[in-house]
């Protein structure tokens, strides 16, 4: 059995179960749904975190969500590892100044979580900075481990990116 929830469920099911009998608190299969609803509140939670720290660029919050190892596979944006993220994350700061994403939705089940997102940003900071506007969307897919993050697969239109911006390769900051 698959669960898909979001934090607004979880804590009427989490209110729900609170007051039941005791004997019905004790029940193993309660227990098992009470420990997957927290889980998943966990996973939405540590997503959540890792999108304020793409809008601020303040990455200090993520060795509490992350694992050391984190993946992240994307169109000429991968990351090896969480300091490599943190890298990626202060870069996109420098080429789209005023970066930001936003949550369309998410949700969480015992293999992992995902997110729908929207970003917007001004391509302002690149080498060869356009000055042109972005809007585009994607989805991004990650794996938990032991409560943390530890991989993310990151779908988006690259070809849309790149014709709003009016170049022929995504924009990096200058090396």
């Amino acid at each position: 059995m698959k669960f898909s929830t979001n934090v607004a469920s979880i804590a009427i099911a989490m209110a729900v179960l609170a007051g039941c009998a005791p004997e019905v608190k004790e029940d193993p299969a309660v227990n098992a749904m009470r420990a997957a609803a927290e889980s998943e509140a966990q996973m939405v939670a540590a997503m959540a975190t890792l999108i304020d720290a793409w809008n601020t660029g303040n990455t200090d919050s993520l060795d509490a969500i992350a694992v050391a190892d984190y993946q992240r596979r994307a169109p000429d944006q991968n990351a090896d590892n969480l300091d490599e993220l943190k890298a990626f994350i202060a870069e996109i700061h420098t080429v789209y100044p005023d970066f930001q994403i936003t949550n369309d939705g998410s949700a969480a089940g015992p293999d992992g979580g995902f997110i729908q997102w929207t970003v917007t940003g001004t391509d302002a900071g690149s080498k060869n900075a356009t000055g042109k506007a972005l809007k585009a969307t994607g989805i991004s897919r990650y794996q938990f481990v032991d409560g943390k993050i530890a991989s993310e697969l990151v779908v988006f239109d690259t070809g849309s990116v790149m014709t709003q911006l009016e170049t022929d390769t995504l924009p990096r900051a200058e090396e």
